[in-house]
């Protein structure tokens, strides 16, 4: 059991997490290191949320399934990281947050919804907040008592502030671009954040949507598309945490 006089440090240490700028390669040559500076800050952010709700997740007050008495905690790590709202839902989709309390919609309609009410955890699903209407990256915990789930504890990560971090990280000079895509080929990061949930098969270009067919078919590779007027070369990889395709891209006639 996890004693409440711990929680506050141990999510402190989880969620201010340092802000490292990462050396800017030569484009083309060193492009992979790039590549994997942007793959891994998004996946130490989304491990320790997941580990953050996992501490949470193996307290009395949570496990005690009451609102009331996890309500102190929960507001605690909402407190201490203003880029997410964290939430607790019940079996039959009704949940609170923890500035707004209990909500008069319910997340039972939510893709994510089954598979956590089946005991299984959640990362990096898509949605639009219910409670803040932001575009976000659902990562929750299921609860258990005898066998049985009695709720799930979870955190919508927002995309525009976690996108904001990743290009202030990255520094990358203006011809270079950072994206993400999900499993079924929305966008989930984007420097620009106008595009975040856009799928880039839609945006009228035959070659980019070939290009993201073929990134969404394999786990790691090169690919090359004509999109505002540029060729545009992208180098690729697959998160094992979450099923994204992490991208940097740059144009095809910077490297000649």
């Amino acid at each position: 059991m996890v004693k409440k006089s711990t929680f506050p440090g141990v999510i402190l240490f989880m969620v201010v997490m340092p802000v490292v700028a990462f050396a800017q390669p030569p484009v083309g040559k060193d492009a992979q290191s790039l590549l994997s500076a942007f793959m891994s800050y998004t996946d130490l952010r989304m491990k320790s949320v997941q580990q953050s709700l996992e501490v949470l997740a193996a307290t009395s007050e949570v496990k005690s399934g009451q609102w009331e008495t996890m309500k102190g905690l929960v507001e605690l790590y909402q407190k201490l990281d203003g880029k997410l709202v964290v939430w607790y839902v019940l079996p039959d989709g009704r949940y609170y947050t923890a500035d707004k309390g209990l909500m008069d919609v319910k997340l039972s309609d939510r893709s994510y919804f089954p598979d956590l009410m089946a005991g299984k955890k959640i990362a990096g699903s898509l949605v639009v907040s219910k409670s803040t209407g932001q575009r976000s990256a659902v990562t929750a915990i299921p609860i258990e008592q005898g066998g049985k789930v009695v709720g799930g504890i979870g955190v919508s990560l927002f995309l525009d502030k976690l996108a904001d971090d990743v290009n202030s990280v990255l520094g990358l000079r203006p011809e270079l671009a950072f994206f993400a895509l999900a499993p079924g080929g929305r966008t989930t990061l984007h420097r620009n954040t106008d595009r975040h949930f856009l799928d880039p098969r839609e945006l009228g270009s035959e070659t980019l949507k070939k290009a993201v067919n073929e990134m969404l078919s394999k786990d790691a590779g090169e690919v090359t598309y004509f999109f505002d007027n540029v060729d545009k070369e992208v180098i690729y990889r697959t998160s094992p945490l979450t099923g994204w395709k992490f991208a940097i891209t740059f144009s095809a006639a910077g490297q000649k």
